[in-house]
């Protein structure tokens, strides 16, 4: 099996205009998207379609606006890449790591499809981003460089956090490398770098044993993720950090320049 649960830290680090800092442990879903009946049998208690299970799955919580017309999870993150790459769209499986609906609470500050070539190589990464409290989405389609790693740079085109302005660029790197799983992302205006999220995990294999290990160990992770959001919302305005106007974004969707071939060995 292909899917595997993640357990893992979180940490989130800003330099300018005040600094602050924080790390937490969290756990998540990678999700083979061909392997959802098999994943979603092992056990109808805990993992199932039942809205207010402790873990539900619902593909309609990704890409609503073409799952909500009926067409599948795996075809509409086909679309989407279509219609950002093109022709060089890879068309290999594709894994989802998420923080599933958890007791009918479903929100994802983002989730991550790794999509990849028929050799199996990491070729395109979609990110779906969605802001609280206005509850919006927005896609970036990441073009990736052959190889274990790749930076790529993205113009900021979303409000998520309104303690940073919009006129950003994105510095992303990926790393997916046998049961580790690494994902760097920077805020950089300019030469000065505001703002860094890292995520470290470690994947583990997937079984019905497994499963109930990791509700017991993070029984309200969506619940767990807007309260820290919240609170740390809180210690920045305690620390007067200036805000910025919520601005909606002009289009859906935003498509990374193609990295350069000298980021292939780099790492996180």
């Amino acid at each position: 099996m292909n899917s595997s649960l993640c357990q893992g830290w979180v940490s989130h680090r800003r330099w300018a205009p005040r600094a602050h800092a924080f790390r937490y442990r969290l756990g998540m879903l990678y999700l083979d998207l061909a392997e959802q009946a098999e994943v979603f049998g092992l056990s109808r208690l805990l993992v199932g379609r039942w809205r207010c299970a402790p873990l539900c799955w619902r593909e309609q919580d990704y890409l609503p606006a073409y799952t909500g017309q009926g067409l599948s999870l795996a075809d509409a993150v086909r679309r989407v890449l279509r219609e950002a790459l093109g022709d060089a769209a890879p068309d290999g499986a594709i894994h989802l790591l998420t923080q599933p609906r958890s007791w009918g609470l479903s929100f994802n500050p983002v989730s991550f499809f790794l999509c990849f070539d028929r050799d199996g190589e990491l070729a395109a990464v979609l990110c779906e981003v969605t802001n609280t409290p206005w509850l919006e989405r927005h896609h970036y389609v990441l073009p990736m460089a052959q190889g274990k790693a790749s930076d790529v740079r993205v113009a900021k085109a979303f409000h998520v956090s309104p303690f940073l302005p919009r006129d950003l660029e994105y510095r992303m790197r990926f790393l997916a490398e046998g049961p580790h799983l690494r994902i760097r992302m920077e805020d950089w205006r300019g030469e000065e770098k505001l703002f860094q999220a890292d995520l470290w995990l470690q994947r583990q294999p997937l079984d019905a044993k497994a499963l109930r290990r990791h509700l017991l160990a993070f029984p309200w992770m969506t619940l767990r993720t807007v309260t820290a959001i919240y609170w740390q919302a809180l210690r920045l305005l305690l620390k007067r950090t200036p805000i910025f106007t919520h601005q909606a974004a002009t289009a859906p969707l935003s498509v990374a320049h193609p990295p350069h071939e000298e980021s292939r060995h780099a790492k996180p």
